[in-house]
């Protein structure tokens, strides 16, 4: 953290790290999103610049979704694992409720093994970070993109070769085609979050996936013009569509 100014914080948590969902333990992710449960930050940040704008007991604020502020946040980013270190198990709560818990964390993954070694922890400062990144995406695999989207045999089972996917993302703020995924594929689908430059990395049966928002992400300039990025409109403006 103390090598790269654009970092928020480091966070234990995965909100996208469901049992079907991730898969190393090596593997660390840069997102836009601030994960909580189990996290650190500079001390020089929090005392020179949060500490100061904390909200006061008399503000209806959560400090979880204070911090998530963008004018909080100021474009800084979180490192994640790809296997969450934490694990969430409360039911009840201000905020928490027993459906809530079965359905969005029951099934959260966590790491069972001690001593692992983090895979490419040079490359996770923000520069390093993009060129990691394009290498990954110009040697991958694209998936057919005339098959449904939410049909689990689009990824192959247990591959190495990381599987590429590209959706309608007009702006960086239109997240309609990712939140009908996000329901397909049983990921949290509450807000959105694990996302970097309109872009997520996951894994989908045991393969690792990269999901490109176009032209949102910086990175659809990898995708082919041949292919036509998959778009899904929420259920209601498709009923009235027809």
């Amino acid at each position: 953290m103390e090598k790269d100014s654009s970092l928020y914080c480091i966070s234990a948590w995965n909100d996208q790290g469901y049992s079907h969902s991730c898969k190393d333990p090596r593997k660390l992710y840069r997102v836009e999103t601030m994960p909580g449960l189990g996290w650190l930050l500079k001390k020089k940040l929090f005392k020179d610049e949060l500490e100061k704008q904390w909200p006061s007991s008399d503000k209806q604020w959560y400090w979880d979704m204070w911090m998530r502020l963008p004018t909080v946040r100021k474009n800084r980013e979180c490192i994640i694992p790809d296997v969450s270190r934490t694990y969430h198990f409360g039911s009840k709560g201000l905020n928490m409720n027993p459906y809530l818990q079965e359905v969005y964390f029951k099934k959260h993954s966590i790491v069972n093994e001690s001593n692992v070694a983090l895979k490419d922890l040079d490359r996770i400062t923000a520069d390093k970070y993009e060129v990691m990144i394009n290498e990954i995406l110009k040697s991958g695999v694209v998936v057919d993109h005339s098959n449904d989207p939410c049909d689990s045999g689009l990824v192959p089972d247990n591959k190495d070769t990381v599987h590429v996917m590209y959706i309608q993302m007009p702006h960086p703020t239109d997240f309609t085609t990712w939140k009908q995924l996000a329901k397909c594929y049983h990921l949290w689908d509450l807000d959105v979050r694990g996302f970097h430059k309109s872009m997520w990395r996951l894994y989908l049966n045991g393969t690792p996936v990269i999901l490109v928002g176009v032209p949102a992400s910086p990175y659809h300039s990898h995708k082919p013009d041949s292919v036509k990025p998959f778009v899904l409109e929420e259920p209601s403006k498709k009923a009235k569509a027809q």
